[in-house]
This record gives C-alpha cells, structure tokens and sequence, in this order.
C-alpha cells in the first residue's frame, strides 16, 4: 500500500478519520506506524496528500488527514478482452495502478465462452481490485470498470465512427512511437492472448482505431497492459 485511500464518507468535519479494517492492520504490521507517523493518503475520488497517526487505540487508528490537491488520471481508456481468470484481478490492479480513466472488458471470438462466468468478474471483485491498483500506484482515482458481452454492441455503443486518438495493440503493426506524436485522450484496445482475428481488427480500423506494436516480445495480457501504459505515460512525457 503506497497510498492509504478513504472513503469521502469516513472523513469528518474535522479532518479525521478513523479505520480499524484491512488498512488499519497493513498500517501496523507492514509500516509499523506509532503515534506522530506521518504516511501519504488521499481521499477516494478526491485530493491527495498525508496523514497523521495521532491515536491508535486497539485495533482503530485514527489519523488527521492533510490534503493538497487531486492527482490527475491518465487520459487513457483500456478496451481489453477479457483474460484468463486468474491473471484478471491482477491485469485490473496494474491498469488501476496507471490511473486509466476507464476499463471496458469485452468478449472477443478468442476468449473462451467460460471466462465470462468467473466470479472475479463481479462488480464487487473489480472494484476491490481497482483499488488494490489504485493503492499500489499511489492514485486517488478508481476507473469506471464494465464488462461486455458482446465485442459489436460495445463498438456500436462507444465508438461508431473514427474519432480522437484510438489504438490497438498488434505484434506487426508501426512503433506506437511512431503514431503517438501529441498529447490526446486515447483510448487503447488490447486483445486476447490468441490475439484478435482479421475480422475483428478489420472492424476496429473501421472505427478509426490505428494499430501499433508495443516492440518485438509476444507478451501475456497482463504484461501487454503494463508495457503499454508505460510507454504511454512515457510518450506523454516526452510530448509535454
């Protein structure tokens, strides 16, 4: 936990707040944090900033919150196919962890039917995931999360022309330094570990979305995400 994150409804009027769950054992046993500790938090949806431990008192910690202002998400939504059930907690956490605006999860002809009945699926499971993310990577921000059925509705519904900076991620495609020159809202499309079938990318490129390649290595869903929002926040950096 790089970032303790609570609830708008847990902050009082005064700038306290007191956690006795998860977050409270993480604070003693991880940090070892004592009375006068001062630790980075934020306010989920809201400012950043620290936290002063100034009672602990059993199993409760109280802290006095001082917050700045509210990190910025990164301009970038994920559209990902869904991945094999037991790397989906862990490709959501690392997505969180950037800060992405957004995740859309979708079926594609390459994700095996029986995925989109996991139980990791469930709003409560990504949501809890997103924030695992969102404290490891030190946000404030928690991405809107949904999950498609079907791969068609979801491009009808989101995107039914070209607009805006679109990729999508494909091994034999130009650098996706070669087409990321500006700084623009993007929204980038990852696919299964089979990869999209023609017909799929066909459809995408109709919808304006431009393929890219993330370099030469074949990878795994979870380490395409991670290596493409890098060089994403890489690229904005450069831009800037």
């Amino acid at each position: 936990m790089n970032l303790l994150l609570v609830e708008p409804s847990e902050l009082r009027t005064d700038g306290t707040c007191a956690i006795s769950d998860r977050r409270a054992q993480h604070l003693r046993a991880v940090l070892g944090v004592e009375v006068g500790s001062t630790i980075r938090a934020g306010v989920l949806g809201g400012a950043a900033g620290t936290a002063d431990v100034i009672v602990i008192e059993g199993d409760t910690i109280t802290l006095r919150l001082n917050l700045g202002a509210m990190p910025a998400p990164l301009d970038v939504e994920l559209l990902l196919a869904v991945p094999r059930p037991k790397v989906i907690t862990r490709t959501i956490e690392i997505a969180a962890s950037f800060a992405v605006k957004r995740i859309d999860l979708t079926n594609a002809w390459r994700v095996d039917k029986s995925y989109l009945k996991s139980p990791r699926l469930d709003p409560a499971a990504l949501a809890l995931a997103a924030r695992f993310g969102a404290e490891q990577g030190a946000t404030t921000h928690i991405p809107d999360i949904t999950v498609h059925e079907r791969l068609m509705a979801l491009l009808d519904e989101r995107f039914p022309g070209p607009g805006g900076l679109r990729l999508i991620a494909h091994p034999t495609a130009p650098p996706i330094e070669q087409v990321v020159t500006k700084l623009e809202p993007t929204v980038l499309a990852i696919g299964p570990e089979g990869g999209w079938i023609e017909r799929e990318l066909d459809t995408f490129i109709e919808r304006g979305f431009q393929p890219v390649s993330l370099g030469a290595p074949i990878l795994r869903v979870e380490a395409a995400v991670a290596s493409s929002l890098g060089q994403l926040l890489l690229l904005r950096r450069l831009r800037a």
